[in-house]
């Protein structure tokens, strides 16, 4: 059963385009053997002792295409096999969306709710979502990479079980730039020439704002900066920091490749999907979008080196999944409770992996899963450069400080690109920083000791070239 949620806060398409948290990786085609002889094979029934009849609400933030794919398909498992509840799913819900709290205040708040680890994270610190360590022992979440779980971990207790770890890399039409660029230098110059093809093409659009500062994020490491020092205080008003969004002010600017009047993922996605534009930055829960727009011409690369700095952009690496909302937010009995759990493991299992690293190229968080994708020929052509990208990728800053960067991120782009004939990119990067810091005084956030009231998150991701598993992509461990 489908509902429609109205209202979302954040901007349309494109699912990391939040107010509080981000997660977000590779792509390979894997057999459907297995999957096929699952759902021919899942008639058995099972149902909830002591509730003949359950029904459970559902918030369901996945990526329109592949993801959406995979989540119906797991969708249609569990109703098969548990005949006696009733899933009522609202679709196109943001991850981070503040509705959930808000929600939570008249005991609304839906029962599950697909979402980023660092915004369960402070829902779960709120008080509004289930222990789910004491539905869940270590035999269940020894499955799984242990970046992952511990990325779903506050104080020992585990706030929601992940069905993948993401990020972004640049996409490119290999009809307009037959090879990928190996230095930003030549990514911009291969944007120039795509531009000069004439009224209609746009080297590389990107609305600086659109998503957050999540994409945006993956320049600061470019330029020798940083999100937050090791003490958890912002540092987007350092020298750095304002280099990388010079660079990117400059696309526009400078270089022409791309345009100010853009303002969603959406305005990006446009040119490209219509063979106009010669890059897309984005992650795998867009690609079969892409794919179906550009066939073969379809290639993704890592974001390439800067060779001026010496420095590569690194791209933030999360993860998504899912979380149960405990009686206090959504008013949940126990046996609505017991459901949901029982929800919560079908949506991440096995054969839910594979199923969205077949169709959304979403990197498993199940250890089995890599091991399955490995075994199985038929690789997709893109997988080498979603490998590659993931060697130049930065940890996700799973601490409290992080769910007041992506508003001020917002409020400070965009007035850069709305007011630019009076305000500068230092003036943005003053801007975001004044409003973080403000932001977390204002919330009586500490941003000086930020790590040991967290506990380890994404600290614990290890990227492939420390991999201490020998598989043909890279993971957590």
């Amino acid at each position: 059963m489908d509902t429609t949620q109205g209202g979302s806060p954040t901007p349309p398409k494109n699912r990391l385009t939040l107010i509080i948290a981000i997660a977000v990786v590779v792509v390979v085609v894997a057999s459907g053997i297995g999957l096929a002889l699952y759902y021919s094979g899942s008639s058995h029934k099972t149902t909830s002792t002591g509730a003949s009849k359950v029904t459970i609400t559902v918030w369901d933030s996945s990526a329109s295409g592949g993801e959406s794919t995979a989540f119906n398909n797991s969708l249609a498992a569990f109703e098969a096999k548990y005949t006696n509840v009733t899933v009522v799913v609202t679709r196109g819900v943001a991850v981070g969306s503040s509705n959930f709290a808000t929600d939570a205040t008249s005991h609304k708040a839906p029962n599950v709710y697909r979402d980023s680890s660092d915004n369960a994270g402070a829902l779960y610190s709120a008080g509004l979502v289930v222990n789910l360590s004491n539905y869940l022992g270590t035999s269940f979440t020894s499955n799984f990479t242990t970046g992952t779980i511990n990325d779903w971990t506050l104080n020992g207790a585990l706030y929601g079980v992940p069905v993948n770890t993401n990020g972004i890399a640049l996409y490119y039409n290999k009809n307009l730039v037959p090879n990928a660029p190996t230095t930003i230098n030549q990514m911009i110059q291969d944007a120039k020439n795509v531009t000069a093809m004439g009224k209609g093409y746009l080297g590389l659009p990107y609305a600086i704002g659109a998503t957050w500062g999540y994409r945006f994020a993956a320049w600061y490491p470019a330029f020798g900066g940083e999100l937050f020092n090791s003490s958890g205080y912002p540092m987007l008003n350092s020298s750095h920091d304002i280099s990388a969004m010079n660079f990117v002010w400059n696309w526009s600017k400078t270089y022409g490749i791309n345009t100010v009047g853009l303002s969603s993922m959406s305005d990006e996605q446009a040119y490209f999907e219509a063979g106009k534009s010669a890059f897309m930055l984005d992650g795998p829960w867009d690609q079969s979008t892409y794919q179906k727009a550009l066939g073969n011409n379809l290639s993704v690369c890592a974001i390439p080196y800067d060779s001026q700095t010496g420095k590569w952009p690194m791209p933030l690496w999360g993860s998504i999944g899912y979380m149960v909302s405990n009686s206090a937010a959504s008013g949940a009995n126990a046996s609505q409770i017991w459901a949901s759990v029982q929800f919560v493991k079908s949506m991440t299992n096995f054969l839910t992996q594979v199923s969205l690293f077949q169709n959304a190229g979403d990197f498993p968080s199940l250890t089995s899963v890599g091991t399955y994708i490995s075994a199985h020929p038929g690789v997709d052509p893109l997988v080498s450069g979603w490998v590659a990208q993931e060697q130049h990728a930065q940890k996700f800053p799973n601490i409290p400080q992080m769910a007041y960067y992506w508003s001020a991120f917002h409020i400070g782009a965009t007035n850069l690109e709305q007011n630019s004939s009076s305000v500068t990119p230092t003036d943005a990067m003053n801007q975001i920083e004044a409003y973080i810091i403000s932001e977390l005084k204002a919330n009586n956030v500490p941003y000086e000791s930020a790590q040991s009231s967290f506990g380890p998150g994404i600290a614990q991701l290890v990227l492939i070239g420390e991999l201490t598993e020998s598989t043909t992509f890279a993971r957590v461990v």
